[in-house]
């Protein structure tokens, strides 16, 4: 004899099991970030995954999940097994890191890979790109705190002026991290003003399978675009774009800075979050940083007298080197000093963003130097 179906019955049971699954969701907080093809039946890939917006991540084979550093880590390279003969190597920084213009085969990390660098021991050099879009200070910092669980023989942190200022858009990446901030804060004494106000407290919704909707969807398109990137290397919209012609020799005869004048430069540096810096390194320990004053474009035109490009005049960043030339020494530390050493074609569009030639004169001119820097150990 059939049974009548009773959809208010179903309705109703199919709600109470949708609320079930997601009250055990919340209790059991699985950590759905390890679970990862990537470095199994994918290849890991070469930086983090990362793109602007929703509407190019199909195009890009690309899409953020900077909210889980377990899926973030568990994505890249660096997850798969160190190997006992490699001289690990992580790299620091922003946009010009990460290699906002460039494909993953050519950015600044992978062309120290094709140099073929050894160690003093005879190990092999090998470079990993921890950089990420933003030049945001702390966030560099909780990368490193995380990066350390993967074995770092030498870790060079890549900065500019702008890098070292507080900014409050840098919370969005602060907060899906806050214990671990919170951790640094506690243990290194740091200033948290530039954040925008107290870390919020996620709520049980917020734990739930519908408030993690947004993060879950993420991180299961970055699983299925892994399958794209394994067949294509392609990992960046703007990577793919036709070459760019370097930012314009003409530049403004402004003297301000993000709103700062000659005669505020004091002020300026007690802005600056050298403090996080300082944390980064003691955090890394026995490991050593290096500090390195990333290239910028340097315009020819006019004005060029009053401004080294669109960005920066150059009363802030002759002062900006002095004060980081002065607490390098203070603190003992190396400190590498490129930011002239790249010619016009060197850059793409913007005035720190490298070319593919670029990424490479640029490697050349950082093997010497972590050839002997690694010696010093």
């Amino acid at each position: 004899m059939k049974r009548e179906v009773h959809p208010l019955r179903v309705a109703l049971k199919a709600v109470l099991l949708f609320i079930v699954l997601n009250v055990i969701y919340a209790a059991v907080d699985p950590p759905v970030g390890k679970l990862s093809l990537y470095n199994h039946g994918v290849p890991g890939r070469l930086r983090f995954p990362y793109e602007q917006e929703p509407s190019y991540y199909y195009i890009g084979y690309n899409a953020p999940v900077y909210e889980d550093f377990d899926a973030m880590f568990g994505a890249h390279v660096i997850s798969s097994r160190k190997a006992r003969d490699e001289f690990r190597l992580i790299l620091l920084g922003d946009s010009a890191t990460w290699g906002i213009s460039v494909q993953a085969q050519e950015t600044l990390s992978e062309r120290i890979n094709q140099l073929q660098l050894k160690s003093c021991d005879g190990r092999t050099v090998h470079a990993y790109n921890l950089g990420y879009p933003m030049p945001f200070l702390m966030r560099d910092a909780l990368i490193l705190d995380k990066a350390m669980d993967y074995e770092p023989d030498m870790i060079l942190w890549l900065v500019t002026l702008y890098t070292l200022e507080p900014k409050k858009a840098e919370t969005y990446f602060i907060h899906p991290h806050a214990e671990r901030y919170q951790r640094l804060v506690s243990t290194y004494g740091l200033a948290s003003s530039h954040l925008a106000g107290p870390m919020p407290k996620r709520s049980f919704w917020d734990e739930t399978l519908v408030g993690e909707r947004r993060r879950l969807k993420k991180l299961v398109l970055t699983q299925m675009l892994g399958l794209l990137w394994a067949a294509t290397g392609i990992d960046n919209h703007e990577g793919l774009q036709p070459m760019t012609s370097p930012p314009r020799a003409d530049v403004s005869d402004q003297l301000d800075y993000e709103g700062w004048q000659p005669e505020e430069s004091a002020r300026l540096l007690d802005t600056l979050m050298f403090d996080v810096l300082s944390a980064g390194v003691k955090r890394a320990g026995d490991v050593p940083v290096i500090l390195v004053n990333e290239p910028i474009f340097i315009a020819e035109g006019r004005n060029h007298l009053i401004r080294y490009n669109a960005f920066y005049p150059r009363w802030a960043y002759d002062e900006y080197r002095e004060w980081m030339a002065a607490w390098t020494e203070k603190e003992n530390m190396p400190l590498l000093d490129y930011w002239k050493d790249l010619p016009p074609l060197g850059f793409s569009d913007q005035n720190f963003h490298r070319s593919s030639s670029g990424e490479e004169q640029f490697a050349k001119l950082l093997a010497p130097e972590i050839s002997r820097l690694g010696c010093s150990r």
